[in-house]
């Protein structure tokens, strides 16, 4: 009767100690996008972090069971009743110590995050499907060892060793009610476009692989002064982003909707696309970003293509002229289409010409077939200066003035993130480029520095998601880091190598390269060494699932 108790409390005990554990790898899970193959290649390049606290316990726990077996050998005048409680309450402690530990720490890393773990109605079931699968595997190795103290222990240490394995176990069983939850949301978000009150919204799809947020955010000022318009907000630029966003803020009264659409593999724009049915649509560029996925550029290039393919019958395509590969589908497109470019050469319908950079934003003309006019715009850097041309070319097709396009383009705020510059209470001047960086981009940021007077420090983790050329590339970047800033805080000590390497090729001071385990510490650092007047980059933050 007792021991049946004991048994009763026992699995109670392993089994919240699994619950508690779940969090962890259900984050991670939800970082992926709940795909289940970028899941497996993150548990491969992160097996060692992974799989710690089980090892751990692992190993505490064999260290355990040699001590309770020394202990009957050393004293074995103890009564048996008594030798049982005292070698069941070391293997208990032994399980549940280091345990408890690693789910205090793992919720503590939580709520440090970037991006929080959020419980929504798919991570409640993925949850609960992760238990039944515990319940399952547990039956199982019940089945196989027994289900005596010992053994209770031995499969539940086995199980929580497994675990993020159970999570793409889980994942992969609730995959096919997950699709059909996902067609059910699509096809009402395709209903109620289809309804009559949406038969004239203007729907843009802006795709591309950097830029497109911020040509998101521009075109929604540019064109909402003269029209009611819808943006997907943030980044949401996924399936389910669009979808969730036409369910819950369209209403009649927009007249137009943007729709951004972003890629990590074949057929995700096509898959928007087919419910969204956008008239118009912009490729920001084409280049190396998520080649961890794509492969190749060519492969990015096709991924970035089904926007135009998915256009209405009447669609037009809006691209720039000064992206080889946007230029290559320019000249094989059938949809009547628009180029633009940061001159004028190969005659773009939309160009730009008198280009003047500084710290406080861009002044420059735009030139239309038609005419031409001045701007002005706080955004800073070149590159955002293309964007609003591609922008400007939409506004000239929808029929914007002139005026009405000044007017929007004056009032553009720089998007969170990207070229952001930040308050700062010591008298630095602080740019946030924080979010997910790519060789272009990162480029761009580096000549956005040099338009400020004053030292110039970057705080970077270098770039990510770049495949096979990811050391190159971010080798690279360290080259170019070293033209063009005075001191550089590398964030992570192996990701970090390929910078260094980049740095110390262009003869970069020796003393002026810090390299530490995290934001926090790079912060830190930073507050050690800053003074008034100087400039700092935060240049790309890594998503949580890429940290060390």
């Amino acid at each position: 009767m007792i021991g049946n108790i004991v048994l009763d409390i026992l699995f109670i005990g392993l089994f919240m100690i699994y619950v508690l554990l779940i969090p962890n790898t259900l984050h991670m899970m939800q970082l992926e996008s709940y795909h289940t193959k970028e899941y497996w290649n993150w548990l491969i390049k992160n097996g060692k972090k992974v799989f710690r606290a089980g090892a751990i316990q692992f190993f505490i726990y064999l260290i355990s069971m040699l001590v309770v077996f020394g202990l009957t050998k050393l004293l074995p005048n103890v009564p048996v009743i008594l030798m049982t409680w005292i070698c069941y309450g070391i293997l208990y402690l032994a399980f549940f110590i280091p345990n408890i530990i690693e789910i205090c720490r793992s919720k503590k890393e939580r709520k440090q995050a970037k991006k929080p773990l959020k419980y929504t109605a798919r991570a409640k079931r993925l949850y609960f499907s992760n238990i039944l699968i515990l319940f399952i595997l547990r039956a199982l190795l019940m089945d196989y060892l027994g289900t005596d103290f010992i053994s209770t222990i031995i499969a539940y240490s086995f199980l929580v060793f497994t675990l993020p394995i159970n999570m793409m176990i889980s994942n992969i069983f609730i995959g096919p009610t997950e699709d059909l939850i996902n067609n059910h949301y699509i096809n009402s978000a395709r209903r109620k476009l289809n309804k009559k009150e949406y038969k004239n919204l203007i729907k843009i799809g802006i795709t591309g692989s950097y830029g497109k947020t911020s040509t998101k955010y521009i075109l929604q000022t540019i064109l909402s002064e003269k029209y009611n318009v819808l943006a997907t907000p943030e980044s949401y630029n996924t399936t389910m982003g669009n979808v969730r966003t036409i369910r819950e803020k369209l209403m009649p009264e927009h007249q137009v909707f943007i729709s951004e659409m972003g890629a990590r593999k074949r057929y995700d724009i096509q898959e928007i696309c087919n419910f969204v049915r956008p008239q118009i649509g912009i490729i920001t560029s084409i280049g190396e970003q998520h080649l961890e996925t794509f492969k190749t550029i060519e492969n990015v290039a096709k991924a970035k293509s089904e926007l135009l393919n998915g256009l209405t019958y009447d669609g037009v395509v809006v691209l720039p002229k000064d992206n080889k590969y946007c230029f290559e589908l320019y000249q094989k497109e059938k949809h009547e289409k628009y180029l633009y470019g940061m001159d004028g050469k190969g005659n773009p319908d939309v160009y730009v010409t008198d280009i003047k950079l500084s710290a406080e934003g861009s002044t420059f003309t735009i030139v239309t077939k038609k005419e031409k006019f001045s701007c002005t715009t706080k955004l800073l850097g070149k590159h955002n200066v293309q964007n609003i041309v591609g922008c400007v070319a939409i506004a000239l097709h929808l029929g914007l003035s002139k005026d009405e396009i000044v007017r929007g383009i004056a009032k553009v705020e720089p998007v969170p993130h990207r070229l952001q510059i930040l308050p700062s209470a010591n008298g630095t001047i602080v740019i946030d480029d924080a979010f997910n960086s790519n060789p272009v981009g990162s480029k761009m940021a580096l000549e956005v520095i040099k338009q400020f007077e004053g030292r110039k420090i970057i705080i970077t983790p270098g770039m990510v998601e770049l495949g096979e050329k990811e050391y190159e590339l971010n080798k690279e970047f360290g080259r170019a880091m070293a033209e063009s800033v005075d001191i550089a805080i590398l964030v992570g000590i192996k990701r970090s190598k390929p910078l260094e390497e980049g740095l110390r090729e262009k003869k970069f001071e020796e003393n002026n390269i810090y390299v530490v385990n995290n934001l926090d510490e790079a912060t830190k650092r930073l507050a050690s060494i800053s003074k008034a007047g100087d400039v700092v980059l935060f240049e790309n933050d890594l998503p949580d699932n890429y940290n060390e």
